[in-house]
């Protein structure tokens, strides 16, 4: 009876710290058009909303800027902020995923 109690606790728990975890709000800088379309620019880490909306429009462009790296998203689309990301752009340690590097941030539509 106790492990079937603590294993419903532990799941309520999982549950509880998956769905804060999804409610983070990341800082909106505005929006700009890309592509043709407005899109939001959301940072995610270690960058500044004046840069990454100047790498963003540069991206656009075909201007690629350095250190940065950006891709445009593939589906499924994954969601920031309650939009879809239309594209990330990073740079700086972390994984292959650009999103997951140290500077981040994405344009979400």
């Amino acid at each position: 009876m106790r492990a079937s109690l603590a294993l419903a606790v532990g799941a309520a728990a999982a549950v509880t710290l998956a769905t804060v975890a999804d409610a983070r709000r990341y800082p909106d800088c505005g929006t700009i058009r890309f592509s043709g379309a407005t899109t939001h620019i959301v940072v995610l880490r270690g960058t500044t909303c004046a840069t990454a909306r100047r790498v963003a429009r540069r991206y656009d462009r075909g201007q690629p800027t350095r250190p940065w790296q950006c891709f445009l998203a593939h589906a499924p689309f994954r969601k920031v902020n309650g939009r879809r990301v239309g594209f990330s752009c990073g740079y700086g340690t972390g994984g292959s995923n650009v999103a997951s590097r140290s500077h981040a941030f994405v344009g979400t539509l």
